[in-house]
């Protein structure tokens, strides 16, 4: 096996990619595990050796290190030379404040299992309501049917959209498995998940519900 090391002057976060591959499935994998342990610092951390063996679960030092060195190679992690630091202003705010950038016509909206609304932006009352109530039922649905789609069809999300004639996603839904309890992303318009706004909206669900 080759031999890696590790830069004891980095402070490790997820990518905004890697947030995503790490929350919309339960997949399990040892990069994942990487990603969702940094998820749940309220600070990025300095990672050491030990800590790295600790968050996935592995002992063997070089074997720890190889999944580090696999996150880097998929784009899941990266690393900052100051450490970053989660906002402050409370999930509400904070989830008011992310939630329009992930969506192109800035209509956002997050769900328990429930169909509570956590957060909803550019959306009238009726509308997120109707969203909710769908969401709930989307969820209820992908604990049913996920496992069988994943086995039969291998796919790699698991996403939901309501689409147009042309197959473009006017409505897309999307799980995020925070904790025990899924909730739901739901974005009109076209999704923009690779943005520091979803990374950061992660973080803080992690820290509030993971």
């Amino acid at each position: 096996m080759s031999q890696f090391d590790l830069s004891p002057d980095v402070f490790v976060m997820p990518t905004a990619g890697g947030a995503y591959h790490s929350i919309c499935t339960r997949d399990p994998g040892a990069s994942r595990d990487l990603v969702l342990a940094l998820l749940r610092h309220e600070v990025s951390p300095r990672a050491s050796v030990e800590q790295i063996c600790s968050w996935v679960g592995v002992p063997d030092e070089q074997r720890a290190l190889a999944v580090v060195h696999r996150a880097q190679a998929l784009g899941w992690i990266q690393g900052h030379e100051q450490p970053q630091t989660l906002g402050d202003r409370g999930v509400g705010r904070e989830l008011q404040h992310l939630l329009p950038a992930l969506s192109s016509v800035g209509q956002s909206l997050l769900v328990d299992r429930n169909g509570l609304p956590l957060a909803s932006t550019g959306m009238d009352g009726d509308l997120a309501e109707t969203l909710a109530a769908l969401s709930a039922d989307l969820i209820a649905v992908q604990e049913r049917h996920a496992p069988r789609l994943t086995r039969h069809l291998g796919t790699a999300s698991h996403g939901w959209a309501a689409v147009d004639a042309y197959g473009s996603s006017r409505i897309g839904a999307w799980p995020l498995y925070i904790g025990e309890a899924p909730l739901m992303l739901v974005l009109l318009g076209e999704p923009r998940l690779n943005l520091p706004q979803f990374l950061s909206m992660a973080w803080l669900l992690m820290n509030r519900y993971g």
